[in-house]
């Protein structure tokens, strides 16, 4: 059961959208399109490699959108982000997906994605939606790179799964 609901949601789309890495599942295209971000504040410091977002962030591309109230990112030498954490109340992002696959949405308080290790965790109040299918749990890991997920925390994980209609 597992295996078949994370080859569904593609949970990979969240914050392939910015553009730092490549997409498998979202809209192949987005990550060609220009990188809008506002904020209300924004501070760039070159001495610890970071750069941070504060105050009704929204991050756009293509058909992607985050909406977070804090975003951070930490950048390697080469000034590509090394990790990326957003919070919210909560922080939520959306994507389409490619072959008509619909869109992908996620919910949490924070998110963190690790380009070294090519993670993607949802912590605190987590959702994930694909069409009716919908994973909900306190802490969600995502290993993109084995194409697995683990959800746990504090409660219980819920699943919903709708049947494909064939």
């Amino acid at each position: 059961m597992f295996s078949s609901f994370s080859k569904r949601l593609p949970i990979l789309g969240l914050l392939l959208g910015l553009g730092l890495i490549a997409p498998v599942w979202a809209l192949e295209e987005d990550s060609r399109q220009p990188i809008y971000i506002e904020a209300d504040e924004v501070e760039f410091n070159e001495a610890d490699s970071t750069s941070v977002y504060v105050g009704n962030v929204q991050v756009e591309q293509g058909s992607m959108r985050l909406l977070a109230d804090h975003v951070t990112v930490y950048h390697r030498e080469d000034r590509q982000p090394r990790l990326i954490i957003a919070l919210g109340q909560p922080a939520s992002y959306k994507q389409l997906l490619d072959d008509d696959q619909g869109e992908v949405q996620a919910f949490a308080k924070r998110m963190e994605y690790d380009a070294d290790k090519d993670e993607l965790v949802l912590i605190g109040e987590g959702l994930l939606i694909q069409g009716e299918d919908r994973l909900t749990g306190e802490r969600i890991l995502y290993d993109r790179a084995n194409a697995r997920f683990r959800a746990g925390g504090a409660g219980r994980v819920k699943i919903t799964i709708t049947p494909d209609e064939s």
